[in-house]
């Protein structure tokens, strides 16, 4: 099987051994000349698969390295009997450390004005945030309709308990599923039924929040996903107190993560036995027994430098993709720690 694949995926080589011929791009430009007789394509999530790019071309397999597929034209690979994988689940510990982060230096700013939290969306990231933020000792609303209808062992607030939050933290997949579509969930009916200092953290992917009304609003908007990625509006990283180039998700261990299960998907696949897979390089321990966990999660990533850059660049889809490239040592927060971390703080953590 011959395999293109973006070459800042890392692990590759060993995650796709002989008999696989392996490919790679190392930007959407080249993707013209090098598709034409490859049965498989592997992607990230900021490339955008549908007719435009996959017409003219012989394609078996379509594989996204990350844990949302909207950069899928699911609807046409299907009519094109292509079949296609995400890595779901991969980066949620990165995520979730990611919004400690952008909570601790919101707290640090004192723009959290109360303890009151709510998850929208309790897939593989909110589920994985959740009991962070109880050990920080927030009081937790839950949201996900759709999910108590599937798990008879779940139960999801109202959406009028979301009003009453100081802070929404989005971890909602975007889709269109009846009765509960997450597009365009945040909207201006919604705002308007929220509490005026309330901050909106977005994490999940930037259609499920009407960008237009963010801006017609007075809401503090935080945010690491947008609309028509690269080509972002530039009035939104003006709007927004937080802004970062969609790498919430981006730990060296979230991206190791992605390829080993996509491997192992296509090596199930085709009935082949499974290769050893390259390991992150060790991490640093840090001292973090004086620390709170708000000072111990800035310490290890801060989104106010990636804030301020987006801010004050000339060209705002030159910086975002540039900020995504230099993104790429960032690990884990727990591969950090060594023994002498406080048993409080460790529950926050992992």
């Amino acid at each position: 099987m011959k395999i293109l694949a973006d070459a800042s995926i890392p692990g590759l080589k060993e995650a796709f051994p002989h008999p696989f011929i392996l490919s790679l791009y190392q930007n959407q430009r080249e993707l013209k000349e090098l598709l034409p007789k490859q049965d498989m394509l592997l992607c990230r999530a900021n490339l955008k698969v549908n007719h435009t790019l996959i017409d003219n071309h012989d394609l078996s397999y379509i594989a996204t390295a990350s844990s949302g597929s909207d950069n899928l034209d699911k609807t046409y690979l299907k009519n094109r009997n292509i079949t296609f994988f995400d890595a779901k689940g991969c980066n949620a510990t990165s995520v979730a450390d990611y919004v400690l982060s952008c909570l601790a230096l919101l707290d640090k700013m004192d723009l959290i004005k109360g303890v009151k939290v709510g998850i929208i969306g309790l897939g593989h990231v909110g589920s994985t945030l959740y009991p962070r933020l109880k050990a920080a000792g927030f009081q937790l609303f839950c949201y996900d309709p759709l999910k108590a209808l599937r798990d008879n062992n779940f139960k999801s607030c109202e959406q009028e308990q979301l009003y009453h939050c100081d802070v929404l933290c989005i971890h909602a997949e975007l889709h269109d599923t009846f009765p509960y579509p997450s597009h365009h969930l945040i909207d201006e009916t919604f705002l308007q039924h929220l509490k005026p200092q309330c901050l909106i953290l977005n994490a999940s992917r930037g259609g499920v929040v009407n960008e237009e009304a963010i801006l017609n609003s007075k809401i503090l908007y935080c945010t690491d996903v947008y609309l028509n990625e690269p080509h972002i509006n530039q009035e939104i990283i003006k709007k927004a107190t937080l802004c970062t180039p969609h790498i919430a998700g981006h730990s060296v261990e979230a991206k190791f993560a992605s390829v080993a299960l996509i491997s192992k998907k296509i090596h199930k696949l085709l009935n082949l036995p499974l290769p050893k897979y390259l390991a992150p390089s060790k991490t640093h321990k840090v001292a973090a027994s004086q620390c709170t966990w708000p000072e111990l999660a800035l310490s290890l990533y801060n989104p106010l430098y990636e804030t301020q850059k987006l801010k004050q660049a000339k060209d705002i889809n030159v910086a975002f993709l540039e900020l995504r490239q230099e993104h790429k040592m960032r690990h884990d927060f727990h591969t950090y720690f060594n023994e002498t971390i406080n048993p409080r703080i460790k529950s926050i953590f992992l």
